[in-house]
């Protein structure tokens, strides 16, 4: 058990990496109504890096392309969401299709390519090194105190910082992961009025979702997602149940009889 807990302590520190930027940034989305907006920077940057890939490009210069053009896409998301404020939702999923077709069209002549696509939206978290995380872990701090220090809320820094950290969490973790980690947390914090809780909910979730994918030998990518919906369910519905039974006594004004 020690082994194996041994084992799973890289994968679960790049998940709290992930999640330590990504409440903030989760709640900044909510706040702003742009939800779709890390599904369509995700697989911006996925496309960046994969036309780098397809053109001889080393690991490093992927990454740098896809945080490139995930940087280009945030700027473009942005400058939407202030022009067209009521279809911004329309427009960002739209791009989300676009750069996910590009991303199909690219891979058609690739004999690897079904395997590249599903390395990019499940991810591989099982076997994330350090020296893979280390670009996270260098920007991490930085951002969270640029946004403990109220600068991240502005749309200048928001949108490039919410790109370069989709961008390198990505090839961490997968788009489908990056992306509940942001969403899921952030809602229940909403919910709860709590970060605290959110977080607890999304440890345990990346936690057991970890050691199910490493016992049962299932995607590790899908099954934490699964996991960390569940317990981000568990934890909302635990803390909004003393205020539905303090609420739910049909408007008579008494609590608990």
């Amino acid at each position: 058990m020690l082994v194996e807990l041994e084992l799973l302590l890289p994968p679960l520190v790049a998940g709290l990496l992930v999640l330590c930027t990504h409440l903030p940034l989760g709640m900044q989305v909510l706040a702003r109504g742009i939800l779709f907006i890390d599904l369509a920077i995700a697989q911006l940057a996925a496309l960046g890096s994969l036309l780098a890939q397809q053109m001889g490009a080393g690991s490093m210069l992927s990454i740098f392309c896809g945080m490139l053009l995930a940087i280009l896409g945030a700027l473009l998301v942005g400058r939407l969401a202030q022009r067209f404020s009521e279809y911004r939702e329309a427009l960002i999923g739209l791009l989300y299709v676009a750069a996910a077709s590009v991303c199909l069209l690219v891979l058609t002549a690739d004999p690897h390519g079904g395997q590249r696509l599903a390395s990019s939206l499940n991810g591989d978290i099982l076997w994330v090194s350090w020296p893979e995380m280390l670009p996270l872990a260098l920007i991490t701090p930085v951002f969270l105190l640029l946004w403990w220090r109220g600068g991240g809320q502005k749309d200048a820094v928001f949108y490039p910082a919410f790109a370069l950290l989709v961008s390198l969490s990505v090839p961490l973790l997968g788009i489908y992961l990056v992306f509940v980690t942001l969403i899921a947390p952030a809602l229940v914090a909403q919910l709860s009025q709590s970060r605290s809780w959110a977080l607890a909910g999304a440890v345990c979730g990346y936690l057991a979702g970890l050691l199910l994918a490493w016992q049962l030998d299932w995607p590790a990518g899908a099954t934490v997602v699964l996991a960390l919906l569940v317990t981000s369910v568990l934890v909302a519905w635990r803390v909004k149940r003393p205020e539905a039974a303090y609420s739910g006594g049909g408007g008579s004004g008494s609590s608990y009889g």
